[in-house]
């Protein structure tokens, strides 16, 4: 067994695959194999295939900087037929200062701030555009909204703001409610002075955050009907009433105000090549490349373009990884015989 290695192409005999060329500290070698299982992560560090493939910007990436198409790149050479190549496990970033062990820049997926009362996300021209509570997926794809006309996408960057009431009540990015806010947040004593700080229009951001107010007291979002499932109250309805969309929906008053930059990211890309139900990946007619099997994000993800739960990620690479080395085994044990 070899780590530290980098898969550079597959190698094939009469159209089955019998092995992957590597690059190794003293250059390049072949390892043969019975079947190889293509398990390399999704391609969300590869400038040309994200320009080329994904059906909107990704600012920034939040996976392994390893993620770079290897395993895409080997399954295209042998002729495998791709799929569901424009979606991505789409995702709200807010950079923060360092660089992760593994290289990567350090980020936070910041699906619970955004949803708690006291809270909303604007675009730079200062004005909300997306259900703040949804899911990472869906909220990551309203970053890809084209304004025709200008031919560019309004909603990216976009900004998190909140004011120092969900400070007190809830505490954010990992600390207790009445907790420090990290020094790297932004923060102003007026709404007009933070929007100067964050280069956003301030008459644009008051009026959104007189908007907002005035329906969150209410308790209801005739914009973009946050408040309305459960899933959108389970962050701050944990501390309180669940059933309330107050749970989720609380006005911007209370000095300091708190504003950070949020990137259009993703957790990984979920386009690849086509595999049947048990993990063998397939060629452009459809029928299985002998010998190559592939699982997890380097696939054509069968979640196509949601996100069905926590784990969404995990369960894929798990369930086809298993399916996968089955097949593997199987297949290996009907040619021999």
């Amino acid at each position: 067994m070899a780590t530290g290695v980098r898969g550079l192409r597959l190698t094939t005999r009469d159209g089955e695959v019998t092995g992957v060329r590597v690059n190794i500290a003293d250059g390049e070698r072949v390892v043969p194999a019975g079947a190889i299982v293509l398990a390399t992560g999704g391609f969300d560090y590869a400038p040309d295939l994200v320009r080329d493939f994904l059906r909107g910007p990704l600012s920034r990436g939040v996976g392994a900087p390893s993620n770079t198409g290897d395993g895409l790149r080997m399954a295209m050479r042998v002729g495998a037929q791709l799929g569901n190549m424009r979606e991505a496990w789409w995702s709200p970033v807010l950079t923060t200062p360092g660089i992760r062990s593994d290289g990567g820049r350090r980020g936070l997926l910041i699906s619970r701030e955004r949803a708690l009362p006291g809270s909303i996300m604007v675009n730079r021209y200062g004005r909300r555009f997306a259900n703040e509570a949804a899911n990472y997926n869906a909220f990551g794809g309203a970053f890809h909204h084209l304004d025709e006309s200008k031919l560019d996408y309004p909603n990216i960057p976009a900004y998190l703001i909140f004011d120092h009431s969900t400070v007190e009540r809830y505490g954010v990015f990992g600390n207790p409610p009445g907790g420090e806010v990290p020094d790297w947040v932004i923060r102003a004593a007026t709404l007009d002075e933070l929007a100067d700080r964050l280069d956003l229009p301030a008459d644009a951001l008051r009026a959104t955050v007189d908007r907002f107010n005035t329906h969150a007291r209410a308790g209801m979002d005739p914009d973009f009907t946050r408040g309305v499932s459960a899933y959108d109250r389970f962050p701050g309805g944990r501390m309180g009433d669940p059933d309330s969309p107050h749970a989720t929906l609380g006005p911007v008053t209370t000095a300091p105000f708190y504003g950070a930059r949020v990137e259009s990211s993703a957790l990984g890309t979920k386009g690849g090549p086509r595999t049947d139900r048990d993990g063998r990946v397939l060629d452009v007619d459809g029928d299985p490349i002998r010998g190559l099997y592939a699982a997890g994000n380097v696939m054509a993800s069968p979640s196509g373009m949601v996100y069905g739960g926590a784990g969404g990620t995990l369960v894929i690479a798990g369930v086809w990884g298993m399916y996968a080395g089955r097949a593997a085994v199987q297949d290996q044990g009907r040619r021999a015989g």
